[in-house]
């Protein structure tokens, strides 16, 4: 007799799927946090900043005050000149005390002297305030993209960059409906404090809420990641921090333990690509700000009513929040050289038009077509650069290119007042603010198409 041997029956597959872990919800829900907290802490500080060109108007006609153009264009270019101060300086310092640190310090800062543009007695007064007030913003700005980035799951790098910059031209957008509404009834110095006041909430909620990472973290090797994936400026894995890598394969942090921060952007052949990105950083931020200081006043010169030309800054805005959403998702698939070159021949395209005039629909297409290519590039930018460094020395090179870059930023109101004030006219002016966006294209297109 015979027995039949039978193989054991495959095991049956399980009608439903693994239980989610909750370390990976975890995980997801920190990412989301720390993006959510980092952009609202950029909307404040663009509320801050973009509150002064929707202010101009009224801030001009103040006797009190007594202000003119050209002194306008002085005061609107100290903010600036902090943000540079305070981007260099802060950028190394939140690579050694850690991110969170800095953006709280920084928050701190920005908040306490917008108040003090709010009361401020005269010009000399305000500038004063202005100035240090641009010290803590350009603080905040490099320390949120380091941080956000590191938290970025893989291959949305780009995207999270454009959602933490949008909150730059969503604060625009909230300053522009907030001089809309109540600009008459509040004043300029009402407008100021309104910033004040959202800069405070957010910054109460970034104190009890926002983690940190600590300096040179990011660059430890994900254990999942092989040679090929472990390349250099990667992001991390999804919702961790970031794997850095050194640029020249020799190690995630071997460089960095012997140069400092500052030192090692301009070592190992990144020297050409720094001042590229800094070139191109200083004129798009000139097109850029320069829009958003002097386009109210702008469309004022050319006959539009003030209402109307408070909707061309809200239009501004609004359209580089929206259509850098687009422009970051096709950053992400394809990578961030040509969408930021197009991005800003766009802008200088859009500019050029802006100074025929005409009807007035075609003139808001040109005005959203503008934000969307100048904010784009600037956004994308700033992902590009993030990307090209380690993160031993990420929030340096994003504190350099941000910092040295924002001289645009300071030249554009000077340069509008000066044009304004030699009375060669609003036309003048869009076509300095279109040439500095081609000067941005001109320099990316120079940038090597590898890594620095």
């Amino acid at each position: 007799m015979t027995t039949d041997v039978q193989a054991p029956a495959p095991a049956r597959a399980s009608a439903r799927p693994p239980a989610p872990d909750p370390t990976d919800r975890r995980t997801r829900a920190l990412t989301r946090a720390v993006v959510a907290l980092c952009t609202a802490a950029i909307t404040v500080e663009g509320f801050d900043l973009i509150v002064y060109g929707v202010a101009m108007p009224s801030m001009l006609a103040d006797s009190h005050l007594g202000l003119d153009k050209t002194l306008a264009g002085t005061l609107g270019s100290l903010v600036y000149l902090g943000m540079l101060i305070g981007a260099i300086v802060c950028g190394p310092l939140a690579d050694r005390l850690g991110r969170r640190r800095l953006v709280l310090a920084s928050g701190v800062i920005f908040t306490l002297f917008t108040v003090g543009c709010a009361v401020a007695a005269a010009p000399w007064q305000f500038g004063l305030f202005r100035l240090l007030a641009g010290i803590g913003m350009g603080g905040v700005m490099p320390s949120c993209i380091a941080l956000a980035k590191e938290y970025a799951p893989r291959g949305r790098s780009a995207l999270v960059a454009t959602i933490v910059l949008a909150g730059v031209p969503v604060g625009g957008v909230l300053a522009a409906l907030t001089a809309a509404a109540w600009g008459d009834s509040l004043g300029w110095r009402g407008l100021f404090g309104v910033g004040a006041a959202l800069s405070t909430l957010v910054f109460v909620g970034v104190y009890a809420l926002l983690p940190d990472s600590r300096p040179g973290a990011a660059d430890a090797p994900d254990p999942r990641a092989t040679p090929s994936t472990a390349s250099v400026g990667s992001p991390g894995p999804v919702g961790g921090p970031g794997s850095g890598g050194s640029l020249a394969s020799g190690g995630p942090t071997a460089e960095a333990k012997n140069l400092s921060p500052a030192r090692s952007v301009l070592s190992d052949g990144r020297a050409r690509t720094t001042v590229l990105f800094v070139v191109a950083n200083f004129a798009v931020l000139l097109a850029w700000y320069g829009l958003n200081t002097w386009l109210t006043q702008l469309m004022r010169e050319m006959d539009y009513p003030l209402g109307s030309a408070l909707q061309f800054t809200l239009v501004l805005n609004l359209g580089a929040v929206i259509g850098s959403f687009a422009i970051a998702a096709v950053a992400d698939r394809i990578g961030p050289r040509l969408v930021t070159i197009g991005s800003a021949a766009l802008s200088s395209v859009a500019v050029v038009g802006l100074s025929l005039g005409g009807n007035t629909v075609v003139i808001l297409c040109l005005t959203a077509l503008a934000g969307v290519g100048a904010h784009s590039s600037l956004t994308v930018l700033n992902d590009w650069v993030a990307s090209t460094y380690p993160a031993s020395i990420r929030a340096t090179a994003l504190g350099y290119v941000s910092g040295f870059g924002r001289a645009g930023a300071i030249v554009a109101p000077l340069l509008g007042g000066w044009i304004l004030t030699a009375s060669l006219g609003p036309t003048t002016v869009f076509y300095v603010f279109a040439g500095a966006a081609a000067l941005s294209a001109a320099a990316l297109l120079a940038i090597p198409g590898r890594r620095a």
